[in-house]
């Protein structure tokens, strides 16, 4: 192996080296051949040369997100923050949930009772008792079922 070939595979390395780092800094990579036929890659050509641009297949590949990466304690608090979010909203939920059962038993309960009972009675402002006659009765049931309609949707 000549002397000159011995240089050429030491800085190979270096070379590569320094066109993955141009070739991340560069747009376009340039290749020409001097008077002696060496091969030289650059940036820009030199004037008077011949040269031709080349595929830069060292620059960073386009699947690579050149953004830096968001910080992770952010995403982890926006994670946490939304299952806040979100247990709240389920308890909110079951909360409801349960408040409407509760009104569809009471509504239930209070409709069975009119059923069952002669008459229906109103207390006046003294706390007398006032009887229904059997046409109120009836209207109370109608919007005591309404009610129970209304509460237990299920």
């Amino acid at each position: 192996m000549s002397k000159e070939n011995s240089n050429l595979f030491r800085a190979l390395p270096h070379f590569v080296a320094l066109m993955l780092i141009a070739g991340a800094t560069s747009a376009q990579v340039y290749r020409w051949v001097d008077e002696k036929g060496v091969t030289h890659y650059g940036a820009q050509p030199p004037q008077g040369a011949k040269a031709s641009a080349v595929d830069d297949k060292l620059a960073t590949p386009p699947s690579v997100n050149p953004r830096p990466p968001e910080n992770w304690q952010d995403k982890d608090r926006q994670f946490r923050q939304r299952q806040i979010e979100a247990t709240q909203a389920q308890e909110t939920k079951s909360r409801d949930a349960r408040r409407r059962r509760a009104a569809c038993n009471e509504a239930r309960d209070s409709l069975a009772r009119m059923r069952e009972a002669g008459r229906l009675y109103t207390l006046d402002k003294g706390g007398e008792r006032v009887y229904q006659d059997d046409a109120g009765r009836e209207q109370a049931i109608a919007r005591q079922e309404k009610l129970v309609a209304q509460y237990c949707k299920d």
